[in-house]
């Protein structure tokens, strides 16, 4: 496994996964909604950072990350703190 991202570093790629995703859903859905968006999201910030953790847990932790205010940084913070 790679080692940890920065807070900063992670909150960075959850917001580069969010526009590229969105782009997606445009682009390639037509407009639908992804109910699949974590796997999207698993892939682009692994992608991005490295394998820091595997891609069910960071799955995981993203479809359980808090939803209210900043959620890059909301997410950032629950990524990390679940991490072992």
């Amino acid at each position: 496994m790679d080692a940890k991202p920065s807070r900063k570093a992670l909150e960075e790629a959850l917001n580069a996964a969010g526009i590229a995703h969105h782009d997606y859903e445009q682009n390639a859905l037509g407009g639908m909604r992804d109910e699949q968006w974590a796997v999207f999201y698993g892939a682009y910030v692994l992608g991005r950072l490295g394998y820091f953790v595997t891609t069910s847990v960071l799955i995981g932790f993203l479809e359980d990350a808090p939803q209210d205010g900043d959620w890059a940084v909301s997410a950032a913070e629950y990524i990390l703190d679940n991490l072992r």
